[in-house]
């Protein structure tokens, strides 16, 4: 099941562009793959087919554009398009890191442990009524 990442940032063209041409943001496109297309006022980020966003390739973005800006995430899994983000890029807070206490951590770590697969992201309704039907079944 192949599936494909997009990050749309809403950004003025001119900073667009100055983002896009910055040499170490042009190096790492280069090493992932990773497409960059402006559009009405959206700097679409596309990564190759399977493959994740590179945290690096996003900082370089993120300190080229040089301001926070709103951006969402969508990915792409057999056609269908979930977003799984949406909030401020900064280049001051890299990935949306913000100061974290022990407490938060210990706690993100666990909610790590129970990500979903890509499969169960996408279940509509009727398919989740199945499965929770499915499970109460078993549990008798």
């Amino acid at each position: 099941m192949g599936f494909k990442y997009t990050l749309k940032i809403f950004v003025d063209e001119q900073t667009a562009r100055r983002a896009i041409i910055t040499p170490e943001v042009v190096r790492k496109m280069r090493n992932t793959g990773t497409r960059m297309e402006y559009s009405s006022g959206i700097l679409n980020v596309t990564t190759k087919e399977n493959h994740d966003i590179d945290e690096e390739l996003l900082k370089a973005l993120s300190r080229a554009i040089g301001k926070p800006v709103e951006a969402v995430a969508e990915l792409e899994v057999n056609g269908r398009v979930k977003e799984i983000f949406r909030g401020k890029l900064d280049p001051f807070k890299p990935l949306g890191v913000s100061s974290m206490n022990d407490s938060d951590e210990e706690e993100l770590e666990e909610d790590e442990e129970d990500v979903m697969d890509e499969e169960e992201i996408f279940l509509d309704e009727e398919e989740l009524e199945e499965e929770i039907f499915y499970y109460d079944e078993e549990e008798d």
